[in-house]
């Protein structure tokens, strides 16, 4: 629902992102697995014990010598792509993922097989340096629902957000470290998301449709008609139509938990009597006299961080500002 990119400049923490992963994979702290005969061996780095345990699943996954060839080939094109892959837009990332279901052939299948150490890997390199990619990405609510924050803090540990993979890590493990695949967000979002696609990724752009107030078959309602319902009668939906929102929406059950926020929408249409043209009026004249400036007034009924750059900063504000303008309330 929030464009992440909207009113942040994120190429540098993309790269700072990138520069954690490579140095989590050149740690020469001597990494090393157990073998089954109980002896451990023991690796230069991290890359270079990621490399043996992807080509291990190579060699257990294939018996062809031909197809044994071209997946080691593969592993090694993904590795010497390593900074193009973490850094991988929204689209290239799309575009590689519809190759891949299309054609659905023993590449595709190898990326199944290499899921369990790609995702071990994210796992530590998250713990490790999570809380601060979070932290620097400085988002106050969910991107997804605009609807919690999302803070980190410290209490008796660090605390962050979850960071969801956009494109499920065990499904598209080639992914799970790119930087334009990890969304923070609420604990609701990752958990009823799960693995499944949704079709817009925050970094891609903010929804476009908006907040509206329909009656029982879904037909939109003109203002002098909000005026007139109960609490218990208002149903919010999204006007228009857009196929890649509509996938969020479903998935995500927008619709049905913006639903239950009715009383704070019965609230708005409330204070919008209360403060009418002419309220408003005489509510600006007396706080110009203490040196504001309408648009401050505006800020103090309604409330701040309601402008497109602002939605992140507080949760319900794109709710908040899409109800306001289907009742002719905008800030002058």
């Amino acid at each position: 629902m929030i464009d992440i990119k909207r009113g942040r400049y994120v190429n540098p923490i993309a790269d700072e992102w990138l520069n954690w992963v490579k140095k989590f994979f050149q740690d020469s702290s001597r990494p090393y697995i157990e073998l089954p005969s109980k002896k451990r061996r023991y690796f230069d780095s991290y890359a270079h014990k990621l490399k043996y345990e992807c080509l291990h699943q190579v060699f257990l996954y294939t018996k062809n010598r031909r197809l044994r060839k071209t997946c080691v080939k593969k592993l090694n094109y993904w590795w010497n792509h390593l900074d193009d892959i973490i850094l991988a837009s929204p689209g290239y990332m799309d575009m590689q993922i519809q190759e891949w279901e299309k054609k659905k052939n023993k590449v595709f299948e190898l990326l199944g097989k290499l899921a369990p150490v790609f995702v071990k890997y994210y796992e530590t390199i998250s713990d490790k340096y999570g809380c601060h990619l979070v932290d620097k990405l400085n988002i106050q609510t969910c991107p997804y629902c605009n609807r919690q924050f999302i803070y980190t803090f410290k209490g008796r540990a660090l605390e962050r957000p979850e960071l969801d993979h956009f494109y499920s890590k065990t499904k598209y493990p080639l992914f799970c470290l790119s930087f334009y695949n990890l969304i923070p967000a609420c604990h609701s979002c990752n958990h009823v998301k799960s693995n499944d696609n949704i079709g817009l990724n925050p970094y891609s752009r903010a929804f476009k449709r908006k907040f509206v107030i329909t009656d029982n078959a879904g037909v939109q309602l003109s203002k002098s008609q909000i005026y007139k319902l109960t609490k218990k009668e208002i149903k919010l939906y999204f006007a228009g139509k857009d196929p890649l929102e509509e996938v969020n929406e479903r998935v995500l059950g927008l619709k049905d938990v913006y639903n239950k926020h009715t009383d704070y929408v019965s609230e708005l249409i409330d204070k919008s009597m209360a403060y009418d043209m002419y309220a408003m009026k005489a509510l600006v004249e007396s706080f110009q006299g203490a040196g504001y400036h309408p648009r401050q007034v505006y800020d103090f009924v309604w409330g701040k961080h309601l402008s497109d750059a602002e939605y992140e900063d507080r949760p319900l504000s794109k709710l908040t500002k899409d109800i306001l303008d289907l009742l002719d309330i905008r800030r002058r």
